[in-house]
């Protein structure tokens, strides 16, 4: 085993598309994260002729709410959530094509044949690769987290008053959006692990896909066409169904993945409300439910990993 961990630390190592996506997912984070911080400083509100003097101090609250609203992304700990907010879609497609391409081009180069005729075992090899992808995803995630904890401190946003979200009257005209409060670490840790569930389903998808056509790109294809048809299946039987019919289409890998990362923000106090569909077929389960769903699906997938390549013929 360590010798197959130490031959693909040769190999991954030297690869231009593993070197983008770990350095590269991090520095767009920053630069989302630049984005929107700046963007928050630089919020004023202007009025112009007579004001009445009672509308002076009624703006006056409103304009310090909006400027502790707009701040508190940016604050620690829930900017580690900003930071994994603005860079979720991209490790999820990032951890997408680390598995395709780990996987699909070693197919496309025959070097596949090489290491099949070294070591028949083919399962050991699959599950030192496995260890390797989830390595560089982790190691992502971790940069990502890290970034969230540090960049507070190097960005500074002007956090205001925030007792004025408190203090704001429901009445006075605007009110944020969704709950007010700060986010604790734990629950910024909450957040992260769904991202790292996010990652793990894209890796299991795109990989096994890749096993099985054999191909890089056709793994992340294969994987992208199945995330849209399970999502249209899934809408159209939500919509058809009844009774006891509605909970299968609540079983489906897309839908709780939505589900869990909504529930872990709930959780975390992100929002004041569930992020359950508005649909009328939709059933909502327990979140730990819906989280050992997700487990079963991540097993049986990464198992398909095995069983595809075990039975592949690699020809000499």
């Amino acid at each position: 085993m360590r010798s197959l961990i130490r031959a693909d630390w040769y190999r991954i190592r030297r690869r231009w598309d593993v070197r983008i996506i770990v350095l590269g997912i991090p520095a767009l984070a920053i630069l989302a994260y630049l984005e929107g911080a700046l963007s928050a400083g630089n919020f004023s509100v202007q009025t112009f002729g007579d004001v009445p003097p009672e509308f002076h101090a009624q703006q006056a609250a409103q304009d310090a709410a909006m400027r502790a609203f707009y701040a508190m992304p940016y604050q620690f700990p829930r900017s580690i959530v900003t930071v994994l907010e603005g860079a979720t879609f991209w490790l999820a497609i990032g951890s997408a094509f680390l598995a395709a391409s780990l996987l699909g081009h070693e197919f496309a180069w025959g070097t596949i044949r090489n290491v099949v005729l070294i070591r028949p075992d083919r399962s050991g090899f699959l599950a030192v690769r496995l260890i390797w992808i989830g390595g560089l995803v982790l190691g992502v995630l971790a940069a990502l987290v890290a970034l969230g904890a540090l960049l507070p401190a190097v960005v500074h946003v002007d956090p205001g008053d925030p007792n004025a979200l408190a203090n704001l009257d429901p009445n006075a005209g605007w009110v944020p959006w969704g709950t007010v409060g700060q986010v604790s670490l734990g629950g910024a840790l909450l957040v992260a692990a769904t991202s790292v569930v996010t990652a793990a389903a894209a890796v299991a998808l795109a990989g096994l896909c890749a096993l099985k056509f054999r191909s890089a790109m056709t793994g992340m294809l294969g994987a992208g066409i199945y995330v849209v048809a399970e999502g249209i299946v899934v809408a159209m039987m939500m919509s058809r169904v009844g009774g006891d019919l509605r909970y299968i289409p609540q079983l489906s890998l897309t839908t709780r993945l939505t589900t869990l990362v909504a529930d872990a923000q709930q959780a975390a106090g992100l929002t004041s409300i569930g992020g359950a569909p508005t649909s009328p077929g939709w059933v909502s389960l327990p979140p730990p439910v819906g989280a050992a769903i997700v487990a079963v699906w991540l097993a049986g997938l990464f198992a398909l990993w095995f069983v595809v390549l075990r039975r592949a013929d690699i020809y000499e």
